[in-house]
């Protein structure tokens, strides 16, 4: 049983015919620690956790769904609210000031809210599901704390760089280099480059950057290069090449530690622990350790 619950509103839940609702808070960290009420029962009701004052609003309705008298930390105490609400709200969840926010599911007699409030739940709002109909029903994932305590936020270690190439921990400048397209060998995939005189590979796995022409503005990842200018892209473009577009080179990093000191002389801002041990990658075969269903 639980012990944190007000000694009158223990004894009103206790009695038949207990006329109690739910009242669902959801406070959001984004839209200026505005706090949002919805409630269970027909009509709207005021209630005062000693955070916030607010009206938990009749036409917001969210019902907890499968909420459990016990609980193990090894278990997920997660659940969804089912109801509705209006367009106040889904605008909110669609701008993404929802996200994280904090949800607290109060249980309470409506008739003496002076008896206080049973904390059935607190946790943070997941995703949330609701369809363009008014009349489609609404869903709130609701993650309680042992969500958040099995969570996993960041791995424990990581072979290759976690900053992105350019960010303010890497610390190294986009370096572009201006070139014109002079001859078009696939109209989405493969063109050539003038302006530019760089060695086999050096852009491999770059950046390209489309300064005018139908794909102006678009970058692409660059799969190979060739000293003779030539550029094949990893992807396909939008809109098929113009001969005479403006396109800017860029080299990229693919965040291992041997790029980051040999071609960036960069090992000082390396964000990871590539001198963990691990098994030698070249000596695997694809497959090899995969035992077979009819192996003995």
């Amino acid at each position: 049983m639980k012990t944190d619950i007000p000694i009158l509103l223990l004894d009103a839940l206790a009695k038949p015919g207990k006329a109690t609702c739910f009242l669902i808070k959801i406070k959001s960290k984004l839209a200026g620690g505005a706090a949002y009420g919805f409630t269970t029962l027909d009509a709207a009701i005021r209630f005062n956790d000693g955070k916030d004052d607010i009206v938990y609003r009749a036409y917001n309705v969210l019902q907890p769904q499968n909420i459990q008298n016990t609980w193990n930390i090894s278990e997920a105490d997660n659940t969804e609210l089912h109801g509705w609400f209006g367009d106040i709200v889904a605008q909110l969840i669609t701008a993404g000031l929802f996200g994280d926010a904090e949800i607290t599911i109060y249980r309470v007699a409506y008739n003496h809210m002076d008896y206080g409030a049973e904390i059935v739940g607190f946790g943070t709002v997941g995703k949330a599901e609701f369809s363009a109909s008014k009349q489609g029903s609404r869903k709130v994932e609701f993650r309680g704390l042992s969500d958040a305590l099995m969570r996993k936020v960041n791995p424990v270690y990581s072979i290759t760089c976690r900053n992105e190439f350019g960010d303010e921990r890497c610390g190294m400048p986009f370096v572009w280099e201006p070139g014109t397209i002079s001859e078009v060998y696939n109209n989405l995939m493969a063109f050539k480059v003038t302006g530019i005189s760089r060695p086999l590979g050096y852009y491999d796995f770059g950046v390209v950057l489309f300064k005018d022409g139908s794909n102006a503005n678009v970058q692409m990842e660059v799969e190979t290069w060739a000293a003779d200018g030539a550029v094949k892209l990893s992807f396909l473009t939008p809109y098929a090449f113009e001969a005479g577009a403006e396109v800017w080179l860029r080299r990229d990093c693919n965040k291992f530690d041997v790029t980051c000191i040999d071609t960036y002389n960069n090992i000082v801002n390396f964000n990871g622990e590539h001198l963990t041990p691990v098994q030698d990658q070249s000596l695997m075969v694809p497959g090899a350790y995969i035992k077979s269903s009819n192996a003995l």
